[in-house]
């Protein structure tokens, strides 16, 4: 399946933060989601980022070296326009502080690009900081004012060639937004957000004609053990206003699913996993396959970071070692734990079985050479190592968190699931599979490789064709909506006994509008939504013992409500509320008090 109709008309935008060197899965994703667009859809794919380091060329070539950006799959960066292209130009409202900007006394931090172009960022002892973009040349293209005393405490001003202000931003995303209104231009454009840097400014950029869509790759709570829980404090600002993206999107149904029940199942939550590159050489007999592996070799490829729990699977390797299979295992990826990892492997005694082989460009490969694949995150979204090994025939054993693993691994069929945390049982399971027959875990092997095949590049492009259309139509309909005259006629909040429960009554909304109730707390900034129909202009909820437990620490619940029907919609703010602890006994003797007296 391939062609222009896979997805609908318009530009096609990816957005993140940065591209960074020995980028990990998120950025993986973005490259492959948009080389498959390009090829399978034919239509071209902008890759835009927004960090300040000036060597872009170099991040292209590092890509090059792994193959990419694929043809037809462009990477952009705003600064590097800003410091190449002319801006357009407009009012100069602000004299800019170009003093001192020379750095004469050498006290700037300075990164350079071998062209020239420079980013040098000065501080001063009061706060401010200026931040200087240069270009390949030495003359100023932006100057990035922080800290200001006076307002805007943020200012951004564009020099042209001859050192001339050509152009001001009062805010750094008024600057985002102004970039990526150029690049989507004038016709229908779709913008997917994948980095949760750049997801915030995003859900405030609103153009006409370009439909925003923001994928969840992490879990979005805090800790593990949802539905109900706090959002983690780097998801909280955007699924906590999850309206102001045409659609969100999730990697699994259970995460979609967990996200609905927390935040009352918003109409434009959708699922669309990622796609497994799979090797072009198809593997006939998995016995024969099974017997070019060592069958005590495992693999971990991931990086080196407190969330990927990597001394686990050391520690599990050590005590499947001692149960009999000499297993070894190859870590693939660098980052900061490092020397902490080489450390744990000298503890357990197992230095020699470990080892450590850096960031790999093709660190997928691995896979078709290892026995088994160990994951032991925390936290995923949907861990795209699982879908890479298991199309290689490398048996997956997963901790079983929250996301992923479990929407891909089907126990003692295609891998293993091993409770998160458990060790003991990672090793038991990692010594059982080292122990099996060739034609056992060949059968493994045959089904895991059937269960990656699944998630083929063109399955998931026209999957994102279906989101982006129902995107786009939800963005027409948005647009078009006028304000509903509504208002709160009655809002009470009462909790007489274990569970909090809500009564509104709304003037001038018609029965079958839907209405979101958002309840939040400032002191432990917890969020709950609940949607419901309305009837007679009436809504009400009795919410869960979790649900009372989530709010019932925060002090006194902020309590708005979203409106909407088919042609308007309406935002009433009912302000700081504290629940009504009385039962119905003492709210009756609280009204006859007075006549008594």
């Amino acid at each position: 399946m391939s062609g222009p109709g896979l997805l609908p008309p318009g530009r096609q935008l990816a957005i993140t933060w940065s591209i960074p060197d020995g980028f990990g899965g998120m950025t993986a994703a973005l490259l492959r989601r948009s080389a498959a667009f390009a090829r399978l859809a034919g239509v071209e794919v902008d890759v835009l980022t927004f960090d300040g380091r000036p060597d872009y060329a170099a991040v292209r070539a590092r890509l090059a070296e792994r193959g990419q950006p694929a043809p037809g799959v462009r990477v952009r960066n705003l600064y590097e326009r800003l410091r190449t292209e002319p801006v357009a130009p407009g009012e100069i409202a602000i004299e800019p502080d170009v003093a001192g900007l020379d750095d004469a006394d050498g006290s700037a931090e300075r990164e350079t690009a071998p062209d020239g172009a420079a980013r040098v960022e000065l501080s001063t002892p009061d706060g401010r900081v200026r931040v200087a973009h240069l270009r390949a040349d030495g003359s100023l293209a932006v100057l990035d004012e922080r800290g200001r005393s006076e307002r805007p405490r943020r200012l951004l001003t564009a020099f042209d060639a001859d050192g001339r202000p050509v152009r001001q931003w009062r805010s750094v995303r008024a600057c985002y937004a102004d970039w990526i209104a150029e690049v989507a231009g004038d016709g229908d454009a779709f913008a997917i957000v994948d980095s949760k840097t750049a997801a915030p400014f995003m859900a405030h950029v609103r153009l006409p004609r370009l439909v925003t869509l923001h994928v969840v790759h992490n879990a979005h709570l805090a800790a593990p053990g949802g539905p109900i829980g706090h959002l983690r404090e780097t998801r909280a600002e955007v699924l906590s206003n999850p309206e102001r993206f045409d659609a969100v999107v999730f990697l699994t149904e259970r995460q979609r699913a967990d996200a609905a029940t927390l935040l009352g199942a918003p109409e434009n939550f959708a699922v669309v996993p990622n796609t497994a590159a799979l090797p072009d050489a198809r593997v006939t007999d998995p016995v024969a396959d099974d017997a070019t592996r060592d069958p005590a070799s495992a693999v971990v490829v991931a990086g080196l970071t407190a969330r990927k729990r990597i001394d686990d699977a050391i520690r599990a390797v050590a005590l499947a070692r001692d149960r009999g299979p000499q297993v070894r295992l190859r870590i693939v990826g660098d980052g900061p734990l490092a020397d902490e990892l080489h450390e744990v492997a000298r503890d357990e005694g197992i230095a020699e079985a470990v080892e450590f082989a850096g960031h790999r460009p093709d660190g997928a490969e691995a896979f078709a050479e290892a026995s088994v694949a160990l994951l032991t995150s925390i936290s995923e979204g949907a861990p795209l190592v699982l879908l890479e090994a298991m199309g290689r025939g490398c048996i997956p054993i997963a901790y079983d968190i929250e996301y992923g693993p479990a929407d891909v691994i089907e126990h003692g069929r295609n891998g293993f699931l091993v409770p998160a945390g458990q060790v003991w049982a990672l090793a038991g399971t990692i010594a059982r599979v080292a122990r099996m027959t060739s034609e056992e875990r060949g059968a493994l092997r045959e089904a895991a490789r059937a269960t990656a095949a699944r998630f083929d590049e063109a399955s998931i492009v026209a999957r994102w064709g279906e989101v982006e259309r129902a995107a786009a139509e939800r963005h027409r309909r948005d647009s078009a909506r006028e304000v509903l005259a509504a208002e709160f006629e009655r809002v009470r909040l009462r909790r007489p006994r274990r569970r909090l429960g809500i009564r509104l009554r709304l003037r001038g909304v018609p029965n079958g509008a839907r209405v979101t109730v958002d309840l939040r707390t400032q002191r432990t900034d917890a969020v709950l939504r609940r949607s419901a129909r309305v009837s007679s202009g009436r809504v009400g909820f009795r919410l869960s013992d979790a649900e009372t437990d989530l709010l019932a620490a925060g002090g006194p619940i902020h309590l708005t409500v979203l409106v909407e029907t088919d042609r308007a919609h309406a935002a009433l703010d009912a302000g700081d509320i504290r629940p009504d602890t009385r039962t119905l006994v003492q709210r009756v003797a609280g009204r006859l008090r007075p006549h008594r007296a």
